[in-house]
């Protein structure tokens, strides 16, 4: 069998269409089905015609099918077959072609893209995919062309609607195109250095910062210096300028703290460094060493020298003391070596002290090493390490295995005690096993107490380590990760998906409190559901506070994290553009640089200017979109306006810049001319 159309596929709806079956056996039974989306209706059961008249009411790909049986035939069918047909024509499409005006993208770039049509008198709409979602760029206008900054790097899509002025379907025809923006090099900053000789009060300070920069970026740099109490001062703003100086009248303890970004880095700063530095009256004096020209131990009777090695100062004077069973003092005196001869056992500190003739208190430095003195020459003893053989946490019940680590000495001894709140609860004598195997009964904050001596000592100990630990009745219900659906803009009305990962997640309890901007939303109880779903109604700071604990704490809570989002009231400044008032621009003569710009609420405005290469800030953020100022030097001048809503805490959401030479004024239209050849 075969199946026949008197029109031709495609074919509008509502035509009338004849299906006719062409087949070599006679008198045979027709039965006639249609398919549309995988679902079938019947259109004529058996029958002996073999035509039928259809006429489609709906657009789309159909599957004719016939079954044929003959008259006495028992099966169901004894023959089919099948045929396509297709039910639309494609109009003429609006969209000619959407462009890029680059293949790819670098943070920081503009993005330009414009649609090509066939008509003219268009109304077009913008969406921007990220992350799986479509977020509307621009809602219908007359423009064809967009402008945005490539801010966060990935791939995106941009898809384009287009209708007519008067069409009241949602789109008439769409295009979609794709591009990537890819991550500069991030800031680095390799180097920060203070280059001056020597830090002294009332010279100046020079500072050197250096970082990865090449010469197709431009980086610019900031600078605060923070005393000891914490006051802050900026001494530079974001310039490009690496190179900062000043001088400090006071002495004491400061620091340079320095921010450097990339020039359209919408980030506050791209790298920090600190740098710490003493300023002084004289040199500072250091203490480089304190040696003894015998190693520790010595037996009793031997004389031992020691010998102080300093740099800075000017007039130097040392002092030595000697603290153990047998204590001396030298007094301060010029002279950097003491000789010592000790005969009594015992461990002893050796103090050096070193201080400027001028200076009035006790020392300007201070070393000191331990010394001991033995009837019998031995090593000292020492607790090396001790480990713990829990990672997690302890619990009641639960044996937990201790094992020192310790050298020196003779025949090493080792002795466990372990306290409860303060008090002994088990003592482990001195015997020869360096581990001990401990369980807890009851809940608590424990103390271990590790004690090592030699066999042939009289103390009480020669050494010990102090080791403490939690004891907890079961698992705390700790959450170890907050998990957020990807999404960087938030706006009222987006969903936002959280999933708490914890562990012992089956018995963990959770409760979730939700705030915007300090005010009590929502407050769960605590529930196993480690999912949690809400829509923002109106933009602010949201903050979700999560507590975890697990089904067996009776008070409170055992852990908490909390989570940050910021939710947006509207769309993102785009297609900021800056306009200069004059064609000739002279100088001495004010010049007026005005801003126009889409999207964003409440925006305001910041402007940097470059003369004679140096860029320097002239306007904070503002809601003042314009900027008036009198080029004084002749040259070229580059004009950078960043854009930003008010509301939003970040550095730029969008910029644009404008160059342009200023001339000496000219008499007149035709000296101009002569000047510009």
């Amino acid at each position: 069998m075969e199946i026949n159309f008197n029109l031709s596929s495609p074919q509008r709806k509502g035509e009338n269409i004849e299906i006719t079956v062409d087949s070599k056996k006679e008198d045979l039974l027709y039965k006639f089905f249609i398919g549309l989306d995988g679902v079938w209706h019947t259109l004529q059961n058996f029958s002996k015609s073999s035509t039928y008249k259809w006429v489609p009411k709906d657009e789309g790909k159909y599957v004719l099918m016939v079954q044929g049986k003959a008259k006495d035939s028992k099966k169901s069918f004894d023959y089919v077959t099948r045929s396509d047909y297709i039910v639309g024509i494609e109009d003429e499409n609006i969209i000619k072609d959407v462009s890029l005006d680059k293949d790819g993208y670098l943070i920081g770039d503009k993005i330009n893209l414009s649609v090509d049509t066939y008509k003219t008198n268009l109304l077009f709409k913008y969406w921007l995919k990220v992350n799986d979602g479509w977020e509307l760029m621009k809602d219908y206008s007359m423009g064809s062309t967009l402008n945005f900054t490539a801010n966060t790097p990935g791939s995106y899509d941009v898809l384009v609607e287009c209708k007519e002025v008067d069409s009241k379907n949602n789109f008439d025809d769409f295009k979609k195109i794709s591009f990537k923006i890819k991550n500069i090099d991030p800031v680095e900053i390799k180097d920060f250095k203070c280059i001056s000789p020597n830090i002294l009060v009332g010279e100046e300070l020079i500072f050197n910062i250096n970082s990865n920069s090449h010469e197709e970026r431009m980086l610019i740099y900031k600078f605060f210096k923070i005393d000891s109490k914490g006051n802050v001062k900026c001494i530079q703003d974001y310039s490009t300028k690496n190179i900062v100086s000043y001088i400090e009248n006071i002495k004491g303890e400061y620091k340079l703290l320095c921010f450097v970004k990339d020039m359209y880095s919408n980030k506050e700063y791209d790298d920090r460094a600190v740098i710490s530095y003493n300023v002084e009256p004289y040199k500072e004096i250091k203490i480089k060493e304190l040696i003894a020209d015998l190693s520790s131990p010595q037996l009793s009777g031997t004389e031992i020298n020691f010998k102080v090695i300093v740099e800075g100062g000017k007039n130097l004077l040392y002092r030595f003391i000697v603290e153990g069973v047998c204590s001396e003092d030298s007094g301060y005196s010029r002279e950097n070596g003491f000789a010592w001869k000790c005969n009594k056992d015992g461990n002893y500190v050796i103090k050096a002290m070193v201080k400027d003739k001028s200076f009035e208190y006790e020392y300007e430095d201070i070393k000191e090493i331990e010394y001991s003195i033995s009837k019998k020459a031995k090593a000292p003893v020492i607790i090396k390490d001790v480990s713990v053989n829990k990672n997690t946490e302890v619990i009641v019940n639960k044996p937990i295995k201790i094992k020192v680590k310790a050298e020196g000495g003779l025949e090493l001894k080792y002795s466990f005690i372990v306290y409860l709140l303060d008090k002994e609860v088990e003592i482990m004598e001195y015997g020869d096993c360096n581990s001990v195997d401990f369980t807890p009964i009851l809940p608590g904050e424990y103390c271990m107490e590790v004690r090592a001596k030699d066999k042939y000592s009289s103390k009480e100990y020669d050494c010990h380590w102090i080791l403490t630990f939690n004891v907890n009745e079961y698992v705390k219900g700790n959450i170890e990760y907050v998990l957020i659906n990807p999404k960087e803009y938030y706006m009222v009305g987006d969903t936002v998906d959280l999933e708490v990962v914890s562990e012992n997640t089956k018995d963990t309890l959770i409760k979730y409190i939700l705030t915007v901007d300090g005010h009590l939303i929502e407050e769960t109880s605590f529930v196993k559901n480690k999912k949690y779903i809400f829509k923002p109604r109106y933009g602010g700071s949201y903050l979700v506070e999560i507590q975890g604990k697990s089904v067996y704490c009776k008070k409170g809570y055992d852990s908490k994290k909390q989570v940050k989002i910021k939710v947006h009231d509207a769309l993102p400044v785009m297609n900021t553009k800056l306009f200069i008032d004059k064609t000739n621009i002279c100088i001495n003569k004010p010049v007026v640089l005005r801003v126009e710009n889409e999207g964003g609420i409440d925006v305001s405005y910041e402007f940097y200017i470059m003369e004679q290469g140096e860029w320097r800030k002239v306007q904070g953020y503002s809601k003042k979109d314009y900027y008036a100022f009198i080029p004084f030097l002749q040259g070229k001048y580059k004009v950078l306006v960043l854009t930003k809503s008010s509301y939003k805490n970040c550095a730029y959401e969008d910029y644009d810049t404008l160059e342009f030479k200023a001339y000496e004024e000219m008499a007149t239209d035709e000296s101009m001319v002569d000047y510009a050849l």
